[in-house]
């Protein structure tokens, strides 16, 4: 299933890509790749499982604008293979998102981030992203959520309106992860009321 969600994703972007005009835009790639290795000085309790655990992580991020700037395209692929949790070894797209720009509105249709920055630890209206808990347990990382969005921009504030289709579920360490809190949850198999 979740390898059928890539492919789609992976089509999706490419039409995307090929879709906008390089001859006449500005765009950059940009990315990271990261090795990660946890060690952890004691045995689990609870199960059998190893002192490390290995990762590697790539990060890109493709930007185009064209049209003077007024139109712009953000991709940013994502993806972790995870030596122990199969549940941390995931893909995903971040961002994938058209937005074109007025004097005073903004529209934009594709996969995206929304954050709106608060002081609080905790982000409390940090709200249309789902958080990516298995790439850390502190909530910074973000799912990409498919939306269309509209804001004005007036005198006396900005006007947000979000069309959400559907939301992402959140994701959660696997048995063989060690972060996991000593709570298994199925990510295959959620239940919504």
């Amino acid at each position: 299933m979740k390898a059928l969600r890539l492919q789609h994703y992976c089509r999706a972007a490419l039409v995307a890509l090929l879709s906008v005009q390089p001859a006449a835009a500005n765009f950059s790639w940009d990315g990271s790749i990261e090795i990660e290795h946890r060690y952890f000085w004691d045995d689990d309790p609870l199960v059998d499982r190893s002192h490390g655990q290995t990762s590697a992580r790539l990060q890109l991020e493709f930007y185009n604008d064209w049209n003077n700037g007024d139109d712009q395209l953000v991709f940013e692929p994502f993806a972790r293979i995870d030596s122990q949790d199969d549940e941390r070894s995931h893909a995903d797209i971040r961002q994938l998102i058209w937005t074109h720009l007025e004097k005073n509105w903004e529209f934009s249709a594709g996969i995206g981030h929304v954050f709106w920055g608060v002081t609080e630890s905790q982000h409390l209206v940090d709200i249309i992203n789902q958080t990516d808990s298995v790439e850390n347990i502190d909530g910074e990382d973000k799912l990409g959520q498919p939306m269309l969005r509209f804001q004005y921009f007036a005198d006396y504030g900005t006007v947000d309106a979000f069309v959400l289709p559907y939301f992402r579920t959140r994701t959660f360490a696997g048995a063989d992860g060690r972060l996991n809190g000593g709570i298994i949850v199925d990510n295959d198999n959620e239940v919504f009321e």
